[in-house]
């Protein structure tokens, strides 16, 4: 099965959280990794039986580049 990392609203604005859903195996670890300003907020620690997990993104400074990584476990 292939992750996916999704964001809600799909365009993120400087002034505005944005939802972020992780997609994967069911019943697994997650640990979020920012990369750029700004901050993620986990709603969970795990994912649920369908295999998603979510956080919060908080953007920090306007403009560049930011990434966020999901690492899943067993």
């Amino acid at each position: 099965m292939m992750a996916t990392l999704s964001a809600y609203p799909s365009q993120v604005h400087a002034d505005a959280t944005a939802l972020l859903v992780y997609q994967g195996q069911p019943n697994r670890t997650v640990n979020w990794n920012l990369v750029g300003s700004g901050s993620v907020t986990p709603l969970s620690n795990c994912t649920d039986e369908t295999g998603k997990a979510g956080a919060l993104y908080q953007p920090g400074t306007a403009g560049g580049t930011v990434k966020v990584e999901v690492t899943a476990g067993a």
